[in-house]
């Protein structure tokens, strides 16, 4: 597992190890930053369930100005530190917090917190995990993010009404990954790609 492109492009990134553990494929990791890499530069980036830190170790190569990681399993917190040492990322860069990524959603909902892009990857054992962080940003009553991106296994969300727009969801083999925008971000739905491809 490398840091595909930007500023740390081509090093190599430890992986985590434990029960629930279960690191974004190349291949998911690269067609995601393909969709929203053009909106990641000067963004703040919120990693919940960061595992490793992959996803939002791409988006501070690709010149995101801050990343947050959440993680709460302390064997996969040492990989996430290494890895963010390897690319010299610390504070107030890179900012990693051990906690309940649910828990800590709806504190930052509470408390009105903003941040350019949620990435989401629940572990696939952890029930409606990806639901309730669709549910929670959906729900704040002020903007937690512009887009949301979640990797699930492979159920579609429809989301109708609300805050919440799908507006492109792609699927990899067991993996799928959901777009959302919030609000006047998601635009009157022309050019929406709410379909699956087939695998990859």
């Amino acid at each position: 597992m490398r840091v595909i492109a930007g500023s740390k492009k081509g090093v190599d990134l430890r992986c985590g190890h434990g029960p629930f553990f279960r690191p974004t494929a190349q291949i998911v990791k690269g067609s995601v930053f393909d969709t929203v890499g053009f909106e990641i530069e000067g963004r703040t980036i919120l990693d919940l369930f960061a595992g490793s830190g992959a996803i939002g170790i791409e988006a501070l190569s690709r010149g995101a100005s801050r990343a947050v990681f959440i993680e709460q399993d302390r064997r996969i917190l040492k990989a996430l530190r290494t890895n963010l040492e390897r690319c010299g990322f610390d504070r107030p860069r890179a900012e990693v917090h051990i906690a309940d990524a649910i828990r800590y959603l709806e504190r930052a909902a509470r408390s009105a917190a903003f941040f350019d892009i949620v990435f989401a990857d629940p572990p696939y054992a952890a029930k409606n995990a990806a639901q309730r962080v669709i549910d929670i940003v959906d729900g704040a009553e002020a903007a937690l993010c512009r887009v949301l991106v979640v990797e699930h296994a492979r159920v579609v969300f429809a989301k109708e009404g609300g805050s919440l727009s799908l507006v492109k969801a792609r699927r990899f083999g067991q993996t799928t990954v959901s777009y959302f925008r919030y609000g006047k971000e998601a635009g009157n739905g022309e050019g929406k790609d709410s379909s699956l491809p087939g695998d990859v």
